[in-house]
């Protein structure tokens, strides 16, 4: 006698794709001539200098990075080197918070988008003699005599320097 044949239903298993990492997308900043990569997320917030809408020659800007608080400044070089507004910088955050005494730590030069610049590192210090945190200043000047300041501040001095470093080497002058 013949044997039955029974089908058998068999389920070929779909191919699984191994999931991949998603690159972080960068947050480029480029409204005003020059161009600041930032990690995805970043909220820039952009005003005018001296009560004028921000342009390509002149404006601020001021974002939280990754715990760090940033502040870029830009304006006509007027011949300037950047060590003076490294200075200028560095008096303005001693002006406007009278209760905090501020000590220089380090300084020297600094490279943004092939352009030769300076910086200043400082920390702060309560009136009980407690550092309460500090920060970074540099400067430079782009070929388009626009002058560009950054200063991070934050309580962590290894995290400010990171944040630094990234900022600087993700900056671009007008082209």
């Amino acid at each position: 006698m013949p044997v039955p044949s029974t089908a058998v239903a068999t389920t070929v298993p779909e191919p699984t794709v191994a999931p991949t990492a998603t690159p972080a997308l960068d947050t480029v900043y480029s409204e005003y001539g020059f161009t600041l990569n930032l990690d995805l997320g970043a909220d820039v917030q952009s005003a005018g200098y001296s009560e004028s809408a921000p342009s390509e020659t002149q404006g601020l800007a001021s974002f939280v990075y990754s715990g760090v608080t940033v502040g870029l400044v830009w304006s006509p070089s007027n011949s300037k080197a950047p060590l003076e507004f490294v200075a200028a910088s560095y008096h303005n955050i001693q002006a406007v918070q009278p209760g905090i005494n501020f000590e220089s730590i380090s300084g020297g030069d600094i490279t943004v988008s092939g352009q030769t610049g300076a910086f200043c590192g400082f920390k702060a210090v309560d009136s009980n003699g407690t550092a309460i945190g500090g920060g970074l200043i540099g400067a430079w000047n782009c070929a388009n005599d626009s002058a560009y300041r950054m200063t991070l501040t934050g309580a962590d001095a290894t995290v400010v320097q990171l944040r630094f470093d990234r900022l600087l080497e993700n900056f671009a002058c007008p082209s």
